[in-house]
């Protein structure tokens, strides 16, 4: 029986670069050599935040023209680097999805009707020399708070940020929201990017990175953090996402589709092409036990459990249904297998 790795481990940014991967994994070797791939997608995410981090610096200490200049010169720059389609790292949810083509390929520089600031002051929105529809290219200072439509540069609102549109900028505040694409860094007690985020998020409480186009680069959080087709690494006492293509560590880890690396004292996905540490491994859909879970790579904690799986499980308790691999615990059960359960070592083809 062959088992499917699905699209995920070709789907992350930097496997799809290098190599096409096999459609399926149906033996050790190969589920290994899929999870060495898949986890791959971190250092992506790490270069994507650190990109975002130093335009956005970039841009917060230069005038209005040449702060707009830089900013239009950055997006060209990598676009003529890569010297690929877009479609072709395009994420797992469609090809039109990518790093470049979700951001420095789409996105322009700033509205060309927009009425632009080099600095906005605010005590709050309603004490606010400019206001919300200016965009800022530079500087914006609120009080307690502000709210623009788009900032480029840097921002400081001792309360709340917000932001209507995109922010490609340093924000720090106790509250930073940003209704569109954040390109930088946000710090405080909470930070959302409504749309995606190309940088990275440092919060006390919570990092959110909504939307539905993917996100690239660092989410890290003393309580969690929620992303949805997320590249890089998301580090926290909770961390959620609906892909991930990178890393994944804290108290708990959930996410639809795992290319890359979980660990935690809970790790859980409905289908896992790389590695999964943590006191229990879970690679099942909780809401289809028999039909989905698969996992090509390795599963190493004290309970491990799959629906079929190709690879490596190290624990006390390892439980598959179907498993093409090795097991190596007190308690190992491949239940397809002809002996089903047997101690210390169990192998399944």
């Amino acid at each position: 029986m062959r088992i499917p790795a699905r699209s995920a481990v070709a789907a992350t940014a930097v496997a799809a670069l290098v190599l096409p991967r096999p459609a399926a994994a149906a033996s050790f070797g190969n589920a290994c050599e899929s999870a060495l791939y898949a986890g791959a997608a971190a250092p992506l995410g790490i270069v994507g935040g650190a990109a975002g981090f130093a335009a956005a610096a970039a841009a917060g200490y230069v005038l209005f023209d040449v702060g707009e200049a830089l900013y239009v010169g950055f997006r060209e720059s990598n676009v003529a680097l890569q010297g690929l389609d877009p479609r072709e790292i395009g994420g797992v949810r469609g090809p039109e999805k990518g790093l470049w083509n979700a951001w420095l390929v789409s996105r322009p520089a700033v509205p060309d009707d927009a009425e632009r600031w080099f600095a906005d002051f605010a005590i709050d929105p309603r004490l606010q020399i400019g206001g919300a529809d200016v965009d800022v290219l530079g500087l914006r200072l609120g009080i307690l708070s502000a709210e623009n439509r788009n900032v480029y540069g840097l921002d400081v609102c001792t309360l709340l940020g917000r932001t209507l549109g995109d922010e490609y900028a340093i924000q720090a505040g106790l509250f930073n929201l940003v209704d569109g694409t954040v390109g930088g860094l946000q710090a405080g007690l909470a930070n959302l990017a409504g749309d995606s985020l190309y940088g990275i998020q440092a919060a006390g409480f919570f990092n959110v990175a909504g939307g539905e186009a993917p996100s690239y680069g660092i989410q890290a959080a003393g309580l969690a953090n929620r992303a949805g087709e997320f590249y890089g690494i998301q580090a926290g006492y909770v961390n959620v996402a609906d892909f991930v293509g990178g890393l994944q560590a804290g108290g708990y880890a959930e996410s639809d589709f795992v290319a890359g690396t979980q660990v935690a004292i809970v790790c859980r996905t409905d289908s896992l092409a790389g590695l999964q540490v943590g006191v229990a491994n879970i690679c099942m859909d909780l809401d289809d036990f028999a039909n989905a879970g698969d996992m090509a790579g390795a599963q190493i904690g004290v309970v491990n459990v799959c629906n079929r799986g190709a690879g490596l499980q190290v624990g006390v308790w390892n439980h598959a249904k179907h498993f093409e691999g090795v097991q190596l615990g007190l308690v190992n059960v491949i239940e397809d297998h002809e002996v089903p359960f047997l101690p210390i070592l169990n192998v399944g083809f």
